[in-house]
């Protein structure tokens, strides 16, 4: 891929739209006065090219957005991220919002513009009481755990540790306790974020009460969200772990899986993994690099119910090996540890299913076995449970009634062949397209055109009323992008790789 270091201006004229292309080198010198103020109004750090920081602080963890930002603001609070706001508008350039830089399509950088990176904005204030906390949107997941296992309390979260709480809790959250606790959207009680206009306003169930509805769901396309009110729940030790069997009757393995998972009580979530078995001490010799079908299992209550609930899922076959045990919930992440290693090109696509029919199974193992590789990693988590109770118009996501996803992925170090992993990506994406129905905006990837799929028809007419409402302009475009209905001015996309 090639890097195109430019970026590009749109405007009407005489009722003509003209295309204006500058150089970073260029935008550098035009904003030169006006970083110079920026600088000394935050009490965080700017870091320009030539930092010695800037190196490291403008990559992100999909390498394959290799970019180069005129400027990073690394906010030390709130109204230092309310001065990058108006600094950028003001200066209409293009803006990124970093939390934790996992965004798949790349969306916490650019070419040319600004990015308010939101890492060091950390603090957490548990109530155990109440069992409530505020979270700050640079903290990650794995961070939340830790700190919330000491008073046996946690929030259902993504998969990965180094995620962060930012754009997790914007765009949904389908955790390890999905099931027994809903997604982790439905813990939010309110959000304090800085809107496109620079305001700092709190929304919740009683204050921009339409607003606090499409920050469930809706991403960051209406603000920047600077703290997070959160109920919490039981967490403390929970049944976990994974059982790993050989793929050679993977689509009776799924079968039974599938069936099993959705009977389960709510107290268990899980999620298979269809990979080659990695070269881990706990995976014999002989097996490792070979097709394996891994469940993984998080069952919160009683450890000796637990058990029982779970025996099923590990005599599904002879298993090669079986690591689900007690452990704090905390402990979860270390078997996605892989997940947070940052630089790789990552070429993903996902999907919703309402139902796990045979067909698609057997479309699901056919494919995965055409395309499988050391890259390779396709997860299906089967839903439902606490998830499926809230009223689908509650919140801005959608797709409460959906019993299953699958994420597909490509994933290997950028000196791989791109198209080639993609195309694999692709070949499985296309072979359960029959059988889908929606995406979750979490998991996309550079593919704008699916935010349909994310959002039914009344829930993107809702969402855009309020993209009118609190970003006419659509300054806050790098994202899963809900599109104001007039845009009097805007950046258009520079390439980003």
């Amino acid at each position: 891929m090639t890097q195109q270091h430019q970026d590009t201006a749109q405007y009407e004229q005489n009722g003509q739209t003209h295309v204006q292309t500058t150089s970073p080198q260029e935008k550098q010198h035009d904003y030169k006065e006006a970083i110079e103020i920026l600088a000394s109004t935050i009490r965080g750090e700017l870091i320009l090219p030539g930092h010695p920081a800037y190196e490291a602080e403008r990559k992100v963890w999909n390498g394959t957005y290799d970019c180069y930002p005129a400027a990073i603001v690394r906010c030390a609070d709130a109204e230092d991220v309310r001065t990058a706001v108006n600094f950028a508008r003001e200066q209409a350039m293009t803006l990124s919002v970093r939390s934790g830089g996992h965004s798949a399509a790349g969306h916490g950088t650019n070419n040319g513009g600004l990015v308010i990176d939101l890492s060091n904005l950390k603090t957490m204030t548990i109530d155990p009481i109440r069992h409530t906390a505020r979270l700050e949107p640079g903290l990650t997941w794995g961070e939340v755990a830790e700190k919330l296992q000491p008073y046996g309390l946690a929030l259902t979260a993504g998969d990965v540790a180094s995620v962060g709480v930012g754009g997790l809790l914007l765009g949904g959250g389908i955790g390890w306790m999905v099931r027994a606790y809903g997604l982790t959207i439905d813990r939010l009680q309110a959000v304090e974020l800085v809107t496109a206009d620079g305001q700092l306003l709190r929304a919740s169930a009683d204050e921009n009460s339409e607003l606090f509805w499409g920050l469930r769901g809706g991403g960051g396309n209406f603000g920047i969200a600077t703290a997070f009110e959160v109920n919490l729940h039981r967490g403390g030790t929970v049944l976990g772990g994974a059982v790993f069997y050989e793929a050679t009757e993977a689509e009776r393995i799924l079968r039974e899986y599938t069936r099993l998972a959705a009977a389960a009580p709510d107290e268990l979530s899980t999620e298979v993994l269809l990979m080659p078995a990695p070269p881990a001490p706990f995976i014999p010799p002989d097996k490792q690099g070979t097709p394996v079908i891994a469940i993984m299992v998080c069952y919160t209550g009683d450890i000796s119910e637990g058990e029982q609930v779970v025996a099923p899922l590990r005599q599904l076959a002879t298993p090669i090996a079986d690591l689900i045990a007690p452990m704090p919930y905390s402990a979860m992440f270390a078997f996605t540890a892989a997940g947070e290693i940052p630089g790789f090109q990552h070429h993903s696509r996902s999907q919703f299913f309402e139902t796990f029919s045979d067909e698609m199974i057997h479309s699901l193992v056919e494919s995965v076995q055409s395309v499988i590789s050391p890259e390779t990693l396709v997860t299906l988590r089967v839903l439902g449970g606490a998830m499926s109770r809230v009223a689908p118009d509650a919140t801005a996501f959608a797709h409460r009634d959906k019993q299953g996803m699958v994420l597909i992925t490509h994933f290997a170090p950028l000196s791989a062949d791109a198209a080639s992993l993609d195309a694999c990506t692709q070949r499985v994406f296309r072979a359960l397209l029959p059988y889908a129905n929606g995406a979750y905006v979490g998991f996309l990837a550079d593919e704008g055109e699916r935010i349909r799929d994310v959002y039914p028809p009344a829930t993107y007419a809702r969402l855009v009323a309020l993209k009118n409402q609190y970003d006419p302009t659509n300054l806050f475009h790098r994202n899963q992008n809900i599109q104001p209905t007039v845009v009097p001015m805007t950046l258009a996309e520079p390439v980003s790789s």
